[in-house]
């Protein structure tokens, strides 16, 4: 007797299995009477023990898969289409995004260059005032000439250095403006920045040879 009441307890009347679910009780039951035929009788409340109840949870949720999923090639045609255009306005827009920052880089690149190169000319040398600094046994003609025979700074613009030293930081290259005849003229000049100055104290040895 007690193991009956038991049983009955795990039984479930459909109106509270709809309740449970969230769906219409005549859905439960029109479900229910599918699943299991015969299972209720005319004029009685209709009760769904645990494994009925299990069976028609997962039934519900597979008609409600196969609904919405779609049916037909169109439908499905119309899904992937969407999906691709759904894609492609996202390519579009992060090419967009990627554009726009391209062009604000390229916009604040004579900032950044301007920034860059503020930092770098503080406390920057001459040539005559690093080989003093240096110690060199010569002057600044000789240690100019030194520094174009180890393919540092070019014949041509001469006393010039070559690109490479200058992305690595260790010259840049002003513009100074000398007055030829009563005329005013812009001459590249090199100049050894603190990091360009550590570098060749390394090479001390070989440039006073």
């Amino acid at each position: 007797m007690n193991e009956m009441a038991n049983i009955n307890d795990r039984r479930m009347k459909v109106s509270e299995v709809a309740e449970a679910l969230g769906l219409s009780q005549d859905k439960v039951y029109r479900s229910a009477k599918e699943l299991f035929p015969g299972a209720f009788s005319t004029g009685k409340t209709a009760y769904l023990d645990e494994a009925q109840v299990t069976a028609l949870k997962y039934n519900l949720r597979k008609t409600a898969e196969v609904m919405a999923a779609p049916k037909t090639s169109l439908e499905k045609a119309l899904l992937i289409r969407q999906a691709m255009q759904f894609q492609q306005e996202i390519i579009e827009g992060l090419q967009e995004e990627n554009a726009e920052l391209k062009n604000k880089i390229e916009a604040d690149r004579p900032k950044v260059e301007l920034a860059e190169r503020a930092l770098l000319s503080e406390d920057v040398l001459s040539l005559d005032t690093t080989a003093k600094s240096l110690k060199l046994p010569y002057g600044v003609i000789k240690f100019a000439a030194r520094l174009r025979e180890m393919a540092i700074l070019k014949e041509h613009p001469k006393n010039i250095p070559y690109q490479q030293y200058v992305n690595q930081g260790y010259f840049v290259v002003d513009n100074v403006v000398r007055d030829c005849g009563g005329v005013d003229r812009v001459f590249p000049t090199a100049r050894v920045t603190p990091k360009g100055l550590a570098w060749l104290s390394g090479m001390r040895e070989k440039l006073a040879a």
